[in-house]
């Protein structure tokens, strides 16, 4: 069987990738609950943004997947480049120097864990 899995993304958020996964990293692999939470009392700038995909997220495997909403954790979180604003600066003697404003790209993936099922032991027929 195949596992369900629900879906969020965002096309262009205001900051570099490297920073969006100073965010990111800490709530892969964790239930949504926990993830929620923490992202909730994080001091960090993206955290809000992050915050409202997860939950748009749980959203989706909710409304459209039929996903039980207490057995959702987050499975994957891919964070990319999406363009880049070029910007000039003035610089000494008439030159002058490239700025790049970065943005990013950032999909959530949501995965229901499935109840585990308990291994019975097969016996030898001699014991």
């Amino acid at each position: 069987m195949t596992q369900k899995l629900a879906v969020a993304s965002l096309e262009s958020v205001k900051s570099s990738p490297l920073k969006v996964m100073r965010v990111t990293k800490n709530i892969t692999g964790r239930p949504v609950a926990e993830a929620l939470k923490l992202l909730q009392f994080s001091n960090l700038k993206l955290a809000p943004i992050v915050r409202a995909l997860v939950y748009s997220a749980m959203s989706n495997a909710e409304n459209n997947h039929n996903m039980d909403v207490d057995n959702l954790y987050v499975k994957e979180v891919d964070v990319g480049r999406a363009f880049a604003l070029r910007r000039f600066a003035t610089r000494g003697r008439g030159k002058s120097s490239r700025i790049l404003k970065t943005f990013s790209k950032i999909r959530v993936i949501l995965a229901e864990k499935l109840p585990e099922k308990k291994a019975e032991k097969k016996q030898k027929k001699g014991e």
